[in-house]
């Protein structure tokens, strides 16, 4: 049986090449999802987590030639449709985010899990402020401080567990380029 062929390589893998090279967007597109999914627990949707900053801040760090400026952008849009956000802060803040971040990888790379734990927090808290004030300009009043704080230490309780699968797929794909 003869296969489709494009330079000598089958149509599959070929397939399979651009979806592990795409996939670091594909996780974060599906964490994104998955962050904007209803529950229906009393009070959750107004301290719920940002956590679509935890693979953004992953990916800034660990894989930047394959989640670029242009994801967080892309990400941050498709948030601001989602979320019911004023149009354009989550792309802002995530756009800023992720150039922050890139900024400073060189800091963050091969470091422990709690140092780059603790760079998380550090530039994460820098986003929900910008966040909080950018609603709050838009509103032309304060939003509820307190809010933003507890979702920030919500957020920070959530980085390992949603950084496990970027971990897991980064490796696999360390693994895939060999």
């Amino acid at each position: 049986m003869r296969s489709f062929t494009v330079n000598d390589q089958p149509f599959y893998s070929l397939l399979g090449a651009k979806l592990r090279q795409h996939s670091p967007k594909l996780l974060t597109f599906l964490i994104l999802l998955f962050s904007v999914t209803p529950t229906y627990l009393p009070g959750y949707s107004t301290v719920r987590p940002y956590i679509t900053l935890i693979p953004i801040f992953y990916w800034a760090v660990y894989r930047p030639y394959d989640f670029s400026v242009v994801s967080a952008f892309i990400i941050g849009f498709f948030l601001d449709l989602l979320d019911g956000t004023p149009l354009g802060i989550n792309t802002l803040i995530f756009t800023l985010f992720y150039l922050i971040v890139e900024t400073q990888r060189r800091y963050l790379i091969g470091k422990s899990f709690c140092f780059v734990w603790f760079g998380f927090a550090l530039f994460s808290f820098g986003a929900y402020f910008f966040k909080w004030l950018f609603v709050s300009i838009n509103y032309a009043a304060f939003t509820p401080a307190i809010t933003a704080f507890i979702s920030y230490i919500l957020l920070l309780l959530c980085y390992p567990v949603v950084s496990w699968p970027c971990a897991k797929l980064h490796v696999y794909l360390l693994d895939k380029e060999k």
